[in-house]
C-alpha cells in the first residue's frame, strides 16, 4: 500500500513520515478527528495513564532468574509481562509470557540458574503516560506488541496492555 503526498501527489510507501520527493510532512495527513460519537472520541483524546492496571508493573534485574520471574508472575496472573530494568528504574527490555514459552519452554533444564536478560526484548517500544489511546492502539496494532511499558519522565509506572485497553472500552459507562 502507498501513501498519495497530498502537496506533490507522489506515491510514498505507507507510513512514511515524510514525502520522497518534496519532503513535506505526512504524519498529520492521515490524523483522524474524533466526531461526535463518544467511543471515537474517548479513544482520540484518554490518555493511557487512565486505563492501565492499577497494579505496579513486576519489575526484574537482568540478572534475575527465570524461576523468580515465573513465580512472581504466578503470584499476579494479571500481569502478562516483566519490565526489566536497571538499578535507576531504567527500562533496559521486557520478557512476556509468549517469550517463556517460546524461548524457555522445553529448552531450559535450570530456571533457577536461567537469567532472564537471556530472553528478554531489549530497547522496548514505551509510550508516556501521556499518550492518547489512540497511539498506544496504533503502536501496538503496528508493532505487533500486546504488551507496552508507559512511563512518567522516563520511568515505569505500568504496562498498557490489550486486556486492560479492552477492559477498559468494555466496562459499562466508558462509552
Amino acid at each position: 500500500m502507498k501513501t498519495k503526498c497530498p502537496y506533490c501527489g507522489h506515491e510514498n510507501i505507507l507510513g512514511s513520515d515524510r514525502c520522497g520527493k518534496c519532503l513535506h510532512s505526512l504524519t498529520q495527513k492521515d490524523i483522524p478527528q474524533p466526531n461526535k460519537e463518544k467511543l471515537q472520541k474517548k479513544i482520540m483524546t484518554e490518555r493511557v495513564a487512565d486505563f492501565i492496571s492499577k497494579v505496579p508493573p513486576i519489575i526484574v534485574s537482568p540478572e534475575t532468574s527465570m524461576q523468580e520471574v515465573v513465580e512472581k508472575m504466578q503470584a499476579l496472573p494479571t500481569k502478562g509481562c516483566v519490565l526489566i530494568c536497571d538499578a535507576g528504574k531504567n527500562i533496559l527490555g521486557i520478557a512476556s509470557i509468549r517469550d517463556i514459552l517460546l524461548k524457555v519452554a522445553g529448552t531450559v533444564k535450570d530456571l533457577s540458574t536461567y537469567p532472564v536478560k537471556n530472553i528478554m526484548t531489549k530497547n522496548p517500544e514505551c509510550l508516556d503516560k501521556d499518550a492518547p489511546l489512540a497511539y498506544a492502539l496504533h503502536k501496538m496494532s503496528i508493532g505487533k506488541f500486546r504488551h507496552v511499558p508507559v512511563l512518567d519522565n522516563g520511568k515505569p509506572i505500568g504496562v498498557v496492555s490489550t486486556r486492560d485497553i479492552i477492559e477498559y472500552l468494555s466496562h459499562p459507562g466508558t462509552c
